[in-house]
């Protein structure tokens, strides 16, 4: 299979993922100000959903460009990125619809580090595969750079989700997606 092939088949999952995040949303009770007030953390949590997936989409877009090289255990890896990333939008209706449940906000934050470790796999594989191209392997590098404080402030938010700070997990996905994904995404390669 070539990368075009699997790159496509990726792009295609995640608008499907990304859709069915809004046909997940409550509608509101009464249709004014104050029944969509209401719904304010279902709007929220399906922004911040939909903005992580579309980041989560530049990223394998612009890195893919890169990569010359795939092979059958990138394939797998990808399939299980889009398998994790497929329970997203089950994920952001139960925070939604629980925000301040620590034990929602725990879920949701497993989900979003089984997409986070699973597209860290891929990429990892990726590397391996195309370590001697220095275009990729830069790349590469300069993505882990800042994925590892990703996956340490994510683990903290699980953590104070579970104890003193039941909507943590939400805030930190937040962050992450504003202090380094969005960042890195913007400064020129």
């Amino acid at each position: 299979m070539n990368k075009e092939r699997l790159s496509t088949f990726i792009d295609a999952m995640i608008a499907i993922i990304m859709t069915i995040l809004v046909l997940e949303l409550e509608k509101p009770a009464e249709i004014n100000f104050w029944g969509f007030w209401e719904l304010r953390n279902h709007y929220f949590a399906y922004a911040l959903s939909f903005f992580w997936l579309g980041a989560m989409w530049v990223n394998l877009h612009n890195n893919w460009y890169h990569i010359k090289r795939i092979n059958r255990y990138i394939i797998w890896a990808a399939l299980l990125m889009l398998f994790s990333s497929s329970l997203f939008p089950y994920a952001t209706s139960i925070v939604s619809e629980n925000f301040n449940n620590g034990s929602a906000q725990v879920f949701y934050g497993l989900i979003v580090l089984m997409v986070t470790a699973s597209n860290q796999f891929m990429y990892w594989l990726i590397g391996k595969e195309n370590e001697k191209d220095t275009v990729t392997s830069t790349t590469l590098t300069s993505r882990n750079k800042w994925a590892k404080y990703d996956i340490l402030i994510k683990i903290l938010g699980i953590l104070l989700s579970m104890t003193i700070f039941p909507s943590a997990m939400i805030y930190a996905v937040l962050f992450t997606l504003v202090v380094f994904v969005i960042p890195n995404q913007l400064k020129k390669p």
